[in-house]
């Protein structure tokens, strides 16, 4: 700093003011050596670094189910929209020759337009069905960016991902460890625990060392000393102190810390219970999934047994066109159901993996692995 001082000097009668300029410097650094708060805010930064990474981890893992999910929902709706494709064309064929039957004078106009209304109502549910498929499309469209073509298909011949009864208790053991949600809670645990440690800092006394140096410049004098002179001062030393009373302020802090601390262990039993029984169920909605599609496997081989004998009984006449279109429905039906709990078995086994926590883009790929790559493209890990 650069100051001006008057220096007052009373001669006889008179007092002169003489100007003195004075001119200082000073740097002064501290450096704490006991401090616990700063050690535990610093732990709780790791830990908060730790915390995040564990939220990215989990929302990866949701965008991976997520992306899936979607293109399980447009398989599926393309596989409803190829049955009424189907049934479409064979109920077109029946109106068709229940126009010409007609026509040669063998049924009634009744008869007609009722092929007629069975048509509009299966024309409806096509157009429907359409109209869902371009739906799932555009939200898979969403998540992946790209624009879905024709998507592959599931051959009946693929092998489905198993899952044993001992992987789903290894998952279970290994939640704690790797599961991001599960380490989100442990974390947000520790953080709240090293909070009550600031808290109780508030107890304790502080040390830090503390050291000064300043120099001072007096070019005209000073009032003790008429010559020009130039002062040094450097200090060390160690301060230290010692909280007494806050006006009970440190203890309600510390009662609050310590609540927040009993929820923080709460939140992570609750995590953890919930997350063994989404392990659970995710276990058991695959298990049922693949007991369906055995199940529905079995009955497409009969229905298109029963269609192959409609058929057949159609030509030499014992059977009607409604017998033919039921049988066809039927058919197709089971064919449809079928491939939807195919689509369970995988799917579920996706999300099997999603509630254990070990999702990730392997999985995916072993999964697209399956797809037929005649006819569109499949689900990609890039």
């Amino acid at each position: 700093s650069d100051s001006e001082v008057r220096l007052s000097t009373p001669q006889g009668q008179q007092t002169h003011h003489l100007p003195a300029w004075e001119r200082s410097a000073g740097i002064a650094l501290s450096q704490p050596l006991y401090r616990p708060a700063n050690l535990a805010q610093y732990r709780q930064g790791q830990h908060a670094l730790e915390l995040a990474q564990a939220q990215e981890a989990a929302a990866g893992q949701s965008l991976l189910l997520q992306v899936a999910q979607a293109y399980v929902n447009v398989l599926q709706a393309h596989d409803v929209l190829q049955v009424q494709t189907t049934l479409r064309h064979t109920v077109t064929e029946q109106a068709a020759l229940a126009q010409r039957n007609f026509d040669v004078g063998l049924v009634t106009i009744t008869d007609v337009r009722e092929a007629q209304a069975r048509l509009d109502a299966v024309q409806a549910q096509w157009l429907a069905a359409r109209n869902e498929v371009d739906m799932h499309t555009l939200a898979l469209q969403k998540l992946t960016g790209w624009a879905a073509p024709q998507p592959w298909r599931l051959p009946p011949t693929a092998t489905l991902p198993t899952v044993t009864s001992q992987q789903r208790d290894a998952w279970l053991a290994d939640l704690p460890s790797a599961h991001p949600v599960l380490r989100q809670a442990e974390k947000a645990r520790t953080v709240a625990q090293l909070e009550v440690t600031k808290a109780q800092a508030g107890h304790l006394p502080t040390v830090d060392l503390q050291a000064s140096y300043g120099q001072q410049r007096n070019p005209d004098g000073s009032l003790t000393q008429a010559l020009p002179h130039r002062t040094t001062v450097g200090t060390i030393g160690v301060s230290l102190q010692l909280p007494l009373f806050a006006g009970f302020a440190t203890q309600n802090r510390l009662r609050e810390a310590t609540t927040l601390a009993a929820k923080a262990q709460a939140d992570y039993e609750e995590a953890q219970r919930s997350l063994e029984l989404a392990v659970r169920q995710a276990f058991l909605g695959w298990q049922s999934a693949q007991e369906q599609s055995a199940a529905l496997a079995t009955a497409v081989t009969s229905a298109t047994t029963a269609l192959q004998a409609t058929q057949t009984g159609y030509a030499v006449g014992v059977r009607i066109n409604a017998d033919v279109l039921a049988a066809q429905t039927q058919s197709d039906n089971a064919q449809k159901d079928w491939l939807q709990a195919r689509y369970r078995v995988v799917l579920g086994y996706l999300q099997l993996r999603h509630a254990a926590g070990v999702l990730n883009l392997d999985d995916l790929g072993q999964v697209s692995a399956l797809f037929s790559r005649t006819g569109g493209c499949g689900m990609t890990s890039s």
